[in-house]
């Protein structure tokens, strides 16, 4: 499903999409502050918070300027105040790592709360004591972090001291370029996710091994393509024959048709993700996301993948919305599917699989177990290690379970798995918040 982007309006005349990631060189301090409180202004009419990083003087100056048009209790209901030497400061001298925990930190209340915000900083060019090199990497990491979260943010250095060969560099990793008096499009973004590569030895080992797949996965992301256009059609036509005829036993049959279109629909589209996970540096990217969409949205689709098998797939999922976790939307869903589709492909028909999903010591648990076939021992020790399959009457290539370990290692996650041939096998996964 694509989701489509909000416009939202930056100041009372500029529309932006929501999530845009702005870069402001300010020349002028008077137009500097004409820029904030329109973008204050104009957050107040959409009923949204304002997280302001600024220093002590410019704040006082604002909050007279806006004292005339809002009262203090207004604006301590909606704007939200950090200094900005502490803010980037706050160990003593910049450090990526730790100027993007107190970001977390920061804005871990907002997302608590599901409240809309959106953020304005100022960057203190001559007060802070960084590497050009780690407030680079903070701005790229934050620009993937906000665009997940749907945060606005307008990041404002002093155009009169910032070198240009680095306003330059910032451009890659803003969507936006604003100055006093106009906003254009970067030229130079390309949305650089930050991504942390492992060594060149582990990702040689990685891509040799993956060689092979790859190759398959070229002619099967072809036919994939040509499959799910008719898939599409069935399964409409069975909607349509399914409203329109009262006779339950031909519905019910319909409605089958509808769940294996989807299955099908649904072992496609794996298939082209798991491809471009290893054809893309997507598979080492992380970010910030929700995990708990990406939870109920794979149970969806698994529960009905298991009525297309006679299999039952109850859940019990005590994750709060706002929970986040560091990796990304694609390996994460990929973890879940892959390890809840093997859970049904390997238990008997008119069985259960059971998946539970629980907070616990600063960690998210995800419990999926079944009373399946199982493995002894010996297949468990080898099971994330190598292309084969434990099993090999059931359809696979025996890729899945490699992808899930190297992800879950990937995003500082700990798996474990327990089974006993003939009586199935539980799956335990963590990450940490």
């Amino acid at each position: 499903m694509t989701l489509k982007t909000k416009s939202i309006s930056l100041t009372e005349t500029i529309k932006v999409s929501d999530g845009s990631h702005i870069l402001y060189f300010y020349c002028s301090q008077e137009r500097y502050l004409d820029n904030l409180v329109s973008f204050i202004l104009s957050a107040k009419s959409m009923n949204q918070h304002v997280l302001l990083i600024e220093s002590y003087e410019c704040y006082a100056t604002l909050l007279e300027r806006l004292s005339a048009q809002l009262g203090d209790l207004e604006l301590a209901n909606f704007l939200h105040y950090k200094n900005n030497l502490e803010f980037y400061e706050t160990h003593g001298n910049f450090k990526f790592e730790n100027a993007l925990a107190n970001f977390k930190h920061t804005i871990q209340p907002f997302v608590d709360g599901e409240l809309s915000v959106r953020v304005w900083g100022k960057v203190l060019w001559n007060a802070l004591s960084y590497s050009k090199e780690e407030l680079k990497r903070y701005e790229c990491e934050c620009d993937v972090t906000l665009s997940e979260m749907g945060y606005l943010t307008v990041c404002c250095y002093d155009g009169n001291v910032v070198p240009a060969a680095f306003q330059t560099d910032l451009m890659r990793s803003h969507q936006y370029l604003l100055t006093d008096h106009n906003l254009v499009k970067s030229s130079l973004y390309n949305h650089p996710d930050h991504t942390i590569f492992p060594s060149l030895a582990a990702q040689k080992k990685v891509e040799t091994e993956l060689d092979f797949y790859r190759q398959k996965l070229d002619f099967i992301h072809v036919v994939a393509h040509e499959v799910r256009n008719p898939l599409t059609v069935i399964k409409s036509f069975a909607s349509i024959l399914k409203s329109e005829l009262d006779d339950k036993g031909v519905q019910a049959k319909l409605s089958l048709i509808e769940d294996y279109s989807v299955a099908i629909d649904h072992e496609i589209h794996h298939i082209i993700q798991t491809e471009q996970m290893m054809t893309t540096d997507s598979f080492w990217q992380t970010k910030l996301i929700k995990a708990r969409p990406v939870i109920d949205e794979v149970l969806d689709v698994m529960t009905i993948k298991g009525r297309t098998q006679n299999i039952k797939l109850e859940s019990n999922i005590q994750v709060p919305y706002n929970v986040i976790i560091n990796a990304n939307l694609m390996g994460f869903r990929l973890v879940i599917s892959n390890l809840l589709s093997n859970a049904i492909k390997y238990s008997y028909e008119g069985h259960t699989v059971t998946c539970r999903s629980t907070i616990e010591n600063g960690r998210l648990h995800i419990h999926i177990s079944d009373t399946g076939v199982g493995m002894d021992q010996e297949d468990c020790e080898k099971l994330f290690k190598k292309y084969q399959k434990i099993n090999q009457e059931v359809a696979g290539q025996g890729i899945g379970l490699f992808m899930v370990y190297q992800l879950v290692t990937h995003f500082n996650g700990e798996i474990d798995v327990t089974s006993q041939l003939g009586e199935g096998t539980e799956v335990k996964v963590s990450f940490p918040l």
